[in-house]
């Protein structure tokens, strides 16, 4: 199983484009991908995914 995020640019005008960039690799660090990116009214935006990791699950099993 997966789970998306949905991130975009810092509405500032010095250094978004480096901004985005050192976000996307902090994401990247923490096991996120950048599955698509794309331009919306100037502002780029990104939807990343990671799988989600399945935590044990303990069964109560019984004998008859």
């Amino acid at each position: 199983m997966k789970e998306y995020k949905f991130i975009h640019q810092k509405m500032t005008p010095i250094k978004r484009d480096n901004d985005f960039e050192d976000l996307l690799n902090s994401y990247a660090k923490t096991g996120w991908r950048v599955v698509n990116t794309f331009v919306h009214r100037g502002i780029v935006k990104a939807i990343i995914e990671r799988k989600i990791k399945k935590e044990s699950v303990k069964t109560n099993e019984t004998s008859d």
